[in-house]
């Protein structure tokens, strides 16, 4: 199985996260080590810049260090578990007209989190596994892609 994360992974390994998200992303680590599935993550996206920065801004920090660097080395860097998109692919009309729909109020930038669909786009499960209820209420019911919250996909996959 493949599936596609965005940021609050990244987040978590911020010296500021909260313990328990730490706590999260060192276990999400460990689970996806053991396991045949792969992330997917499109080449120069914000999730690749956000990699770069926080290992570059936080690599005194345990999590941003150490956790940080066995996530990059031991997943990202590994064709087993990470398939990188060089190419974005073009995304179906009605997913692009959801993009570009204006979301509800607060507005937030809907069409910043394009990357997480062209990246779901070129798997066959179409998962995205995010914190971000906007954007999950935002494409709820789009017919095409899965949004999971993170504690959805931690009880369904029992990551603990």
């Amino acid at each position: 199985m493949e599936f596609v994360i965005n940021e609050w992974f990244l987040e978590w390994h911020k010296p500021d996260a909260i313990s328990e998200e730490q706590r999260k992303a060192r276990v999400f680590t460990s689970w996806l080590l053991k396991r045949e599935y792969r992330i997917v993550v499109l080449r120069n996206c914000d999730f690749t810049q956000k990699l770069n920065d926080i290992r570059r801004k936080f690599g005194y920090h345990p999590m941003g260090g150490i956790q940080l660097k066995i996530f990059f080395s031991q997943i990202f860097m590994n064709v087993e578990r990470c398939r990188i998109v060089d190419i974005p692919p073009e995304l179906p009309p009605e997913i692009e007209a959801i993009l570009k729909r204006p979301p509800e109020n607060p507005l937030k930038n809907i069409e910043s989190d394009r990357y997480l669909f062209e990246s779901a786009e070129t798997t066959e499960e179409k998962i995205i596994v995010t914190t971000d209820t906007k954007l999950m209420a935002h494409f709820e019911g789009n017919g095409r892609y899965q949004l999971w919250g993170v504690e959805e996909f931690i009880i369904r996959f029992k990551i603990e």
